[in-house]
């Protein structure tokens, strides 16, 4: 009885309201949802010692605690060493060295993020993750901070959201960073078979 009651008395609200406002209504906000989702671009963010930056998640393959890190001979001043990701070697690349922070142990809040570019695939150290933003293109400004440290060149860009100013990260920089001039002069298969014929 209860329910038929309540049944009336939505039927009566909904009387005096024409259907045709409320489907105007809910395709104005359908189309104003629909565009903004379209024009946002997705960030993780990730902490390196105090501070908080982005990295776009596009370029983010997987998180992973983090694994223990084999030390690699000569390797590239900002590389710790190489990982085995199921069965797959790829270089550990310590963001606290880019930023010059001082060297900290892993925490149980530390994580490996997986990146990629092109064909290219490494790891990012972070002392934590915190959240995943959509922000629109007011909200970001694809430019470089000041400065002549590697710090200041692994960010690419600034979000600007609420009363939050992050640095974006720039993963090709911190790959080439990490890898050095090497990462330009590595010749493609083509030219590598072409140098052993």
């Amino acid at each position: 009885m209860n329910w038929q009651s309540q049944q009336t008395g939505d039927e009566e609200q909904l009387a005096g309201v024409p259907q045709s406002a409320l489907f105007a209504i809910h395709g104005d906000l359908d189309g104003e949802k629909q565009s903004e989702f379209q024009e946002r671009e997705q960030f993780i963010g990730l902490v390196i010692g105090k501070e908080e930056f982005l990295l776009p998640i596009a370029v983010v393959s997987e998180i992973i605690m983090v694994t223990p890190i084999t030390y690699v001979p000569n390797a590239p001043e900002y590389v710790d060493g190489v990982i085995n990701l199921r069965g797959k070697i790829i270089p550990a690349v310590n963001l606290r060295k880019m930023m010059a922070m001082p060297r900290a142990e892993p925490t149980a809040a530390s994580r490996i993020i997986i990146a990629k570019h092109e064909d290219i695939t490494f790891g990012i150290l972070v002392d934590g993750i915190t959240y995943v933003v959509a922000l629109l293109p007011a909200e970001i400004e694809h430019q470089s901070l000041p400065g002549k440290t590697s710090g200041a060149d692994t960010i690419g860009g600034v979000a600007k959201h609420g009363q939050k100013i992050q640095g974006i990260i720039d993963h090709v920089r911190v790959l080439r960073a990490a890898a050095g001039a090497a990462l330009d002069e590595e010749p493609d298969d083509d030219e590598a078979e072409d140098g052993a014929a």
